[in-house]
């Protein structure tokens, strides 16, 4: 594996230099800025929080001595400034992180690039690749997570959010929220699977995120 500063290339934005001979781009893409609000920032989660908090303020003040919904919903009130601005920031968070990922695809590695203030490209050749999986996330979105050889440990903080959620002690580098994600996993497939020693190292049954099956789908 292959961690370095991004540089611009043959392909400026994704890739640390240019191609070498042979190798071909095969595909390229970003996060879905959707996908990684709900599935990175929990937009939803934080959105169904603060409805509650709303809520429970509201009918607690209408419930006391005096008090009708009128001063339940004035009390609750405050919380609406609060609430707008968290959704915001996490909004905002999941579109600048989606459009400083890139995910590349080549006949012989991947690649992210991401990072905020210091954008950094991870190259992985496959060879290093022991297995992916495809998990979905609706009709069109998906994660592609690859999991890597034992002695391979890339930087969980580095690759975040383009890693596997709680797979800390071994990091599975991800192409996360990625629209069309399954016609994306079959180009991965198609390219593990003529770059494999053997011609049986990719398989497309459905398993659990648990096999070792270089290319799995889960729902």
């Amino acid at each position: 594996m292959q961690l370095s500063e991004h540089d611009e290339g043959a392909h400026p934005g994704a890739l640390p230099a240019a191609l070498p001979e042979g190798e071909q781009l095969l595909w390229q893409g970003r996060p879905s800025v959707w996908g990684l609000a709900r599935q990175n920032f929990h937009v939803l989660g934080v959105a169904a929080y603060f409805l509650a908090l709303l809520l429970w303020r509201t009918l607690s003040v209408a419930a006391e001595p005096g008090n009708g919904l009128s001063e339940g919903f004035s009390a609750a009130s405050v919380l609406v400034m609060p609430f707008l601005a968290a959704e915001a920031v996490l909004l905002l968070l999941a579109w600048g992180y989606a459009r400083s990922t890139i995910y590349t695809l080549t006949s012989a590695r991947l690649a992210i690039r991401s990072g905020l203030a210091v954008p950094v490209t991870t190259t992985i050749a496959f060879e290093l690749v022991e297995g992916a999986a495809l998990k979905r996330h609706g009709k069109d979105l998906g994660d592609l997570c690859f999991t890597l050889r034992e002695s391979e440990r890339p930087s969980w903080a580095m690759l975040w959010p383009s890693v596997r959620p709680w797979r800390w002690r071994h990091p599975e580098p991800s192409f996360r929220c990625v629209p069309q994600g399954e016609a994306v996993a079959f180009k991965v497939k198609a390219a593990l699977e003529k770059s494999a020693p053997a011609p049986s190292l990719v398989s497309t049954e459905t398993a659990r995120t648990s096999d070792a099956s270089p290319l799995t789908v889960s729902p």
